[in-house]
C-alpha cells in the first residue's frame, strides 16, 4: 500500500474518539475484575476441591471423606427455617453480606457402610456484584431499576456486612521470569521466583570468591552451582560447559568453579547427592520428630530426600518426568550463562520497574490462594475430628456430617476481605490493604477506583525508582493519576482503553509453537542451544 492510499484510510480524529464508548461498551472498566472472579467460581473452585479430594485419618485406614462435585449457589440468606434469595441493596440497608452457598457432594464412611450425600453446605463464598453468581446479572435496566439498582453501576465490588469492598489490582513482580540485578551489597545476582499451584520458592545465582553457588532456602548455605548440576544428573563437564556456553568470557568464569567440583572429588550423580543431603536444612516446622527420624534415615533414604527436593522444591515451576533432570539442568545452566554475561558487560542487568517484568494480581486469583488455604484448614479439621473420634466410638456408628463446620470457610474469606489482610502462612503471604471501601464521592471516582493498581513495594521507603514514570508503561497507565504524599507512584491506575487478560490453558499454544518448529528442549544437547541462529522460547516460564 502507498502513501496516499494509507493516508485515504486513516480516519479523522473525531471518528477516531468514537472508539472509547464502543471499547468501553464491549470491555467496560472493570471486565477483568468480573472475569477473574467468574474463572474462581467455575473452574478454580472445582479444581481447588480435586487437588484436596479425600480426606483420611490415622485412626481408622478403612475411613474417608471423599468429595465428588462442588457448587456455588445464588446469594441467599437464611432467617430461621426460611432461605430467600437477597439482593445487594437489602444487603446494604441491613448490614449483611452478599454471599452465596457453597455446597458439595461427599461420600464418606459410616460404621460399615459407605454413604453419599448431596449438596452438603460448608460455608458460603461472598459475590461479586455483576458477575455469573450475581442476581443482577442479565437483567434490564427496568429490572435493575425495580431492584434499587443503578443501570450504570458497573459491578466489580462486593458487600460486606453492608460495606462496599472493593480488591485492588496486585502489581507483582512476574513469576517464574529469570531475573539479574544488583544485590544490596552491589554485586550482580540471578535470581527466579517459581510459582505454582502447590508451592512458591525462590532459587538464586550468586558469585563468591569467584565460584558460582546456588541459594535457596531448601540448604542451609550456599552450594556450589556445578554439584547441583552434578547431582540432577549432568556429570560431564564437556557437556556442562558446552550447555552454559563455548565463549572465552564463560570459559575462564567456569574453570575456578570446575576445579572445586574436582577437589570435593564429586564425579557421579551419587556422590553429589550424598554431599548435598548433608546441607538441607531441617524446617522447625517439621518438628523434633521428623528430624530424628532423618537422623535415623541410611545414606540412600538421605540421597532420596535430597533427590525429591531437587525435584520439587529447587525451580519448582520446571517439571521433571520420569526423575529426568535435563530440562532443569538446562534452566540452571541458562541462569549460570545470563549471570556471566551480565558480571562481564556483554547484557545489560534486567531492570524491576520495567513494566514487561510486572504482571497484576486479580480478585480472582487473589481468592483462589484464600479460598485453597481455608479449605485446607477446613478438611485439617474433618481429619482431626475424625482422629479423637473414631477411637471412642468403634461400637456406634461415627457421622463426620455432623462435625462439618460452615464458619471456618465463611468466616475466612469475609474477614479478609472485610479487613483487606491477607495472611496465608503456606506461601508465606501477609498483605495488608488488598481491598478498600468503594469510593462514592462521585460516579467517577467510583470507576477510578476500581481500576487502581496497589504495588506492594513499602511506601515508606524514600526510593524514586518504582515511582517514576516508566516509559514502558505507556498505554496501559494513566501517567497522571496517583496520591500525593508517600504512595505518590505506587498506587496507579490502568489507562481508560487497557485491558488484563487472564491465565488460559497453555496446551492449544504448546502445540501450536511446536507445529511452527518449535524443537522440544529435551532433544537439544550442547551448543545447539546456543548456536547463531537459534533462539529459546518460554512458555510460562518453562523452556
Amino acid at each position: 500500500m502507498d502513501v496516499d492510499n494509507l493516508n485515504k484510510s486513516i480516519k479523522s480524529l473525531e471518528d477516531k474518539w468514537k472508539l472509547v464508548p464502543a471499547f468501553l461498551k464491549v470491555r467496560g472498566l472493570v471486565k477483568q475484575h468480573i472475569e477473574s472472579f467468574n474463572h474462581f467460581v467455575n473452574t478454580e473452585v472445582r479444581a481447588i476441591m480435586l487437588a484436596n479430594q479425600r480426606v483420611v485419618c490415622d485412626a481408622d485406614q478403612r475411613w474417608y471423606l471423599e468429595y465428588k462435585n462442588i457448587y456455588v449457589g445464588r446469594p441467599s440468606v437464611e432467617e430461621g427455617p426460611i432461605v430467600k434469595e437477597i439482593s445487594p441493596h437489602e444487603c446494604r440497608l441491613r448490614d449483611l453480606t452478599y454471599a452465596a452457598p457453597l455446597l458439595v457432594d461427599i461420600a464418606y464412611i459410616r460404621g460399615d457402610q459407605r454413604v453419599n450425600m448431596d449438596r452438603v453446605p460448608i460455608g458460603s463464598i461472598p459475590i461479586m456484584l455483576r458477575s455469573s453468581n450475581c442476581l443482577l446479572t442479565g437483567k434490564t435496566p427496568n429490572e435493575l431499576t425495580r431492584l434499587r439498582e443503578c443501570p450504570l453501576d458497573p459491578g466489580g465490588y462486593f458487600i460486606i456486612r453492608g460495606t462496599e469492598k472493593v480488591i485492588l489490582l496486585q502489581e507483582q513482580l512476574s513469576k517464574n521470569r529469570i531475573i539479574v540485578e544488583d544485590d544490596n551489597k552491589g554485586h550482580i545476582m540471578c535470581s527466579v521466583t517459581s510459582s505454582t499451584h502447590q508451592r512458591k520458592s525462590k532459587t538464586g545465582l550468586v558469585a563468591k570468591k569467584g565460584i558460582f553457588h546456588v541459594e535457596h532456602n531448601s540448604f542451609g548455605e550456599l552450594v556450589p552451582a556445578v554439584v547441583v548440576l552434578k547431582a540432577m544428573g549432568m556429570i560431564c563437564d564437556q557437556e556442562i560447559v558446552q550447555t552454559i556456553g563455548t565463549e572465552d568470557e564463560v570459559l575462564s568464569a567456569l574453570l575456578p568453579c570446575l576445579e572445586q567440583c574436582h577437589k570435593l572429588k564429586l564425579f557421579t550423580q551419587n556422590q553429589a547427592l550424598a554431599w548435598l543431603s548433608n546441607k538441607i536444612r531441617v524446617a522447625k516446622t517439621y518438628g523434633p520428630a521428623w528430624k530424628a527420624s532423618r537422623e535415623r534415615k541410611d545414606a540412600e533414604g538421605r540421597i532420596d530426600d535430597c533427590r525429591q527436593t531437587l525435584k520439587d522444591i529447587v525451580l519448582a515451576h520446571v517439571p521433571v518426568e520420569h526423575w529426568n533432570f535435563h530440562q532443569k539442568c538446562v534452566y540452571l545452566c541458562l541462569m549460570l550463562r545470563k549471570l556471566i554475561l551480565a558480571q562481564a558487560g556483554l547484557i545489560p542487568p534486567d531492570d524491576r520497574d520495567y513494566y514487561g517484568n510486572k504482571r497484576l494480581e486479580l480478585a480472582g486469583s487473589l481468592l483462589a490462594l484464600l479460598f485453597e488455604d481455608h479449605f485446607k484448614k477446613f478438611n485439617d479439621n474433618l481429619r482431626f475430628v475424625a482422629n479423637e473420634m473414631l477411637p471412642k466410638n468403634q461400637a456406634t456408628a461415627f457421622d463426620i456430617h455432623k462435625h462439618i463446620r460452615q464458619d471456618l470457610i465463611t468466616n475466612g474469606l469475609v474477614a479478609a476481605i472485610s479487613s483487606g489482610n491477607w495472611n496465608i502462612k503456606r506461601f508465606r503471604m501477609e498483605r495488608q490493604g488488598v481491598t478498600q471501601v468503594l469510593t462514592r464521592l462521585s460516579y467517577i471516582s467510583a470507576l477510578g477506583h476500581m481500576t487502581r493498581i496497589n504495588s506492594q513495594f513499602e511506601k515508606t521507603r524514600k526510593v524514586s525508582g518504582p515511582r517514576s514514570l516508566q516509559p514502558s508503561q505507556w498505554g496501559m497507565l494513566c501517567p497522571s493519576d496517583t496520591p500525593e504524599g508517600e504512595s505518590c507512584g505506587l498506587v496507579k491506575n490502568l489507562a481508560l482503553m487497557s485491558h488484563v487478560t487472564m491465565d488460559v490453558d497453555d496446551a492449544p499454544l504448546l502445540r501450536l509453537i511446536l507445529d511452527l518448529g518449535v524443537e522440544p528442549v529435551d532433544s537439544l544437547r550442547g551448543q545447539q542451544l546456543h548456536a547463531e541462529h537459534s533462539f529459546l522460547v518460554f512458555l510460562n516460564g518453562d523452556c
